[in-house]
């Protein structure tokens, strides 16, 4: 499953009264590991936004994470991400692993959009992903 990993250092401000990490962060780390990746392969939003005036970013439509054991403050947790399910509509699946050392803490995925400007200015529209932004995301 893994395409993409980054490591992930755990701060004192990541993790709650029990001393664990707060579940919300897991959420931002997956959203951040997706920009990460969309860089790292020449599909990072600014280039996109330059390229084509029309691009707004890529939306979350749903995202979901199961939580199987706790990290701490001090711990290092290697995220890895799979390249992009494309599907044949206009939404693509990217999942998510956190693991510290053999112990898988989370899973998680995302289900995004590609959203570009309404010709009308009234807001953005789901469209396919291009052909070449694909390619890119797959590695």
């Amino acid at each position: 499953m893994t395409d993409f990993v980054r490591a992930i250092p755990v701060h004192w401000n990541d993790c709650d009264p029990a001393r664990i990490v707060f579940h919300a962060h897991y959420f931002r780390w997956m959203d951040e590991g997706f920009h990460e990746l969309a860089r790292a392969r020449g599909a990072g939003f600014d280039v996109l936004a330059a390229s084509d005036p029309a691009f707004r970013g890529s939306p979350l439509v749903s995202v979901r994470c199961d939580f199987r054991a706790p990290a701490e403050y001090g711990d290092t947790i290697e995220h890895c991400i799979a390249a992009p399910d494309f599907g044949a509509g206009r939404s693509f699946r990217v999942r998510h692993a956190f693991r510290r050392g053999g112990t898988l803490l989370a899973e998680g995925e995302q289900i995004r959009i590609w959203g570009l400007a309404r010709p009308d200015g009234t807001g953005l529209q789901a469209v396919p992903v291009p052909p070449d932004i694909m390619a890119r995301l797959r590695g």
